[in-house]
């Protein structure tokens, strides 16, 4: 017997410290290798280290180090807290099965669903969130169509979970 699918979930908030963290290594060391260049007389040009180091030299350090350690302290709290924080879920859960749909899917379940219903002319669904807005223009008694389309659209929608939200609206068309 196998084992159900895993659930699905976006990219850990980690993954834009490691980003950022990968750009600042490679433009560092594409001004190491510059630099090495520029002091093998390969290429022309001043040293851009020697530059910053010269400026460096002016500053006391009672001048930096406190604005750099609470730097580095918020720097640390940022990556500590972005490599705890949970990943979001992405998807829905179908049954036991380890089946998984999107937001999207089911709110296109409910509009297949909605227009099923006799009265119903046109649905429109978007999913926004965990919450499902479906917009229906119909013919008949608003509550009737109301309380059909939500009877019909949670019985399809039953074995989602978490089972979204469905706010209905009903734009009544004369004949």
């Amino acid at each position: 017997m196998s084992n159900p699918a895993k659930k699905p979930v976006a990219a850990p908030a980690a993954a834009t410290v490691g980003i950022i963290a990968a750009v600042g290594v490679t433009a560092i060391g594409a001004v190491g290798i510059r630099d090495a260049l520029v002091s093998t007389g390969t290429i022309t040009g001043t040293s851009w280290l020697e530059w910053l180091f010269s400026k460096a030299e002016v500053l006391k350090p009672v001048d930096w180090m406190i604005p750099a350690g609470i730097a580095a302290m918020l720097i640390g709290l940022w990556i500590l807290i972005a490599a705890l924080k949970p990943r979001k879920s992405t998807h829905l859960a179908v049954g036991d099965a380890g089946i998984w749909i999107r937001n999207r899917d089911a709110a296109r379940l409910a509009n297949n669903t909605a227009t099923t219903i006799d009265s119903v002319i046109t649905a429109d669904t978007k999913a926004k969130g965990r919450k499902l807005n479906v917009i229906a223009t119909a013919t008949g008694d608003v509550s009737r169509v109301r309380d059909d389309l939500t009877a019909a659209i949670s019985q399809r929608l039953q074995t989602i979970t978490p089972l979204p939200r469905v706010r209905t609206r009903i734009n009544v068309e004369e004949n």
